[in-house]
């Protein structure tokens, strides 16, 4: 009787070679992921995360989409009673606001307003041409970055602000009941990508606040300039928003907060420091004339 021939496997070495495939093809499938998300895919991860925000929302929840924000501040705000005749205490309607920052991948930054844990007010700057992203006000599409102000229709109110560094410029949109009862405050950012300034003499010399601009300027600034800053309201009810000093002298975004942590402004000196150094003026310089333009393209309308 012929003994049974040798087998030409071992199952001993199978499962060792399975299980070595398996944790090949997992380590490369990561690594793969997380180099399309830090590269070419970055946009449209970011995207599909900043669609899951909503007023109302939990930080928590924000956090878990983006991780833990870079800054955090507070601000203090009084809220607004239903009844002006109330007999309300000033002290008990005071609260603490948290403004969180979240730097999105040198594309844009995300920044929201908290009350107790709960997100009431958010708000999504671009600064970057490849980052675009497209937002639906009211009925109206926009693109950030690229679409003018003058296809939302007139706004509500609108403040403009113009200093020896700063600027900006937003307004106030409101839907009622077809717009879900939020307020959108669009606007421009001056960090923000394609940022234009009003000129000086484009404002109303008989509004004291110097924050007004004249009519047929604000259509010529409307028409031209792109929009490059949202923030989305939708239960942010305080005096401040009422009354137009709840955002400073930036919608969205502070850009005297954000730029310290660049690299062009770290403190211990290296190359790559040197050389965004570099790149921050050329920038400056290209940002400058293309301002120039289109303030040139404004004053012929």
């Amino acid at each position: 009787m012929q003994p049974d021939p040798e087998p030409w496997y071992t199952t001993t070495l199978n499962v060792w070679t399975l299980a070595g495939v398996l944790v090949a093809t997992w380590t490369l499938t990561k690594t793969l992921t997380e180099g399309w998300r830090r590269t070419i895919g970055r946009r449209r991860y970011l995207t599909t995360r900043l669609r899951k925000i909503a007023p109302g929302v939990r930080h928590d929840y924000v956090e878990s989409l983006l991780g833990e924000p870079k800054w955090q501040s507070t601000m203090e705000c009084t809220r607004l009673v239903a009844n002006e005749g109330q007999n309300t205490d000033d002290y008990d309607r005071k609260v603490e606001i948290t403004v969180r920052t979240w730097p999105l991948s040198r594309l844009g930054y995300l920044v929201t307003w908290g009350d107790d844990d709960t997100v009431v007010m958010y708000g999504i700057t671009t600064i970057s041409w490849w980052f675009r992203p497209r937002v639906l006000i009211g009925d109206t599409r926009i693109r950030l970055g690229k679409t003018p102000f003058a296809v939302l229709g007139e706004p509500g109110e609108h403040s403009a602000w113009l200093g020896n560094r700063r600027f900006g410029y937003r307004e106030h949109h409101y839907f009622g009941n077809p717009g879900g009862y939020r307020s959108w405050y669009v606007g421009v950012n001056d960090i923000g990508y394609n940022a234009v300034h009003p000129a000086l003499d484009w404002f109303d010399d008989e509004d004291d606040s110097r924050t007004r601009l004249l009519p047929d300027r604000q259509a010529a600034y409307r028409a031209s300039a792109p929009i490059n800053t949202v923030v989305i309201s939708g239960i942010a009810l305080y005096e401040e928003v009422q009354e137009g000093g709840f955002f400073g002298i930036s919608l969205g975004v502070d850009q005297d907060l954000v730029r310290l942590a660049d690299p062009e402004y770290q403190v211990i000196d290296s190359r790559i420091s040197r050389a965004h150094r570099r790149i921050r003026d050329w920038r400056w310089l290209m940002n400058y004339r293309r301002r120039e333009r289109k303030l040139r393209a404004l004053y012929c309308r």
